[in-house]
């Protein structure tokens, strides 16, 4: 099931920092797998793992699937290039996540929206929530949206690196929505054919606006 260029996102099991790093799959090789050096997802910096450390691991297929697993850093190896060992998991041990599972956060983040057949101005709005399946637009009041349309909706997701992340996220509405603030509608919108890459940006930020908003509830509550 995991092939050589499968994008990996390893979370340390038994570590007070809640660090999480991407690699790529270099080599698979009977019941091991062999990976490029690990880089952290917030500073892109490699970091040094002893052998022993163990992981969750997560992945995306082509069919746009989230599985994860469990496995242990091996070792090193010298391929074409410096590869870490890792222990690949029987086909039991990968556990698929469900797409509701996909973390869905409240937001307000700022969308350039352009229908793909023309049939109507671009327009900038916001985003109300967000999720890896799809986004909650809100509508312009003189707005032409309808059910079945295809758009394409550029969102700049602002990372707790820093980072700013511009994505191109094809999109079809599915249903438009009523009872919005100040009369203005919504649509329900759904992503069509984005890239692993994309998505993993996406879950990357609902991740972190999700341990964003519990700081701030504990916060409040420890003020209170």
């Amino acid at each position: 099931m995991i092939s050589v260029g499968e994008l990996l996102f390893l979370e340390p099991l038994f570590s007070d920092k809640k660090n999480k790093y991407r690699c790529k799959v270099y080599d698979v090789k009977g019941d091991h797998l062999y990976i490029d050096y690990p880089s952290n997802e917030k500073t892109n910096r490699t970091e040094y793992f002893f052998d022993g450390t163990q992981f969750k691991a997560s992945f995306v297929d082509k069919e746009k699937n989230v599985f994860t697993f469990r496995t242990e850093l091996l070792g090193r190896k010298i391929e074409n290039i410096p590869v870490l060992m890792i222990a690949s998991p029987k086909e039991e041990e990968i556990q698929k996540i469900q797409r509701r599972e996909f973390v869905r956060v409240e937001t307000m983040i700022d969308v350039s929206v352009v229908n793909s057949n023309d049939s109507y101005p671009p327009f900038n709005s916001v985003v109300l929530d967000f999720s890896a399946g799809g986004m909650l637009l809100s509508l312009p009041l003189d707005h032409s949206v309808k059910s079945e349309d295809k758009l394409d909706c550029l969102v700049v997701l602002p990372m707790q690196s820093g980072e700013k992340v511009y994505l191109d996220l094809p999109c079809n509405v599915l249903r438009i929505l009523n009872g919005h603030m100040n009369g203005r509608q919504r649509a329900s919108l759904q992503f069509d054919q984005i890239t692993q890459k994309d998505r993993q940006y996406i879950i990357r930020f609902c991740f972190e606006q999700q341990l964003l908003m519990k700081k701030k509830e504990s916060l409040s509550f420890n003020n209170g």
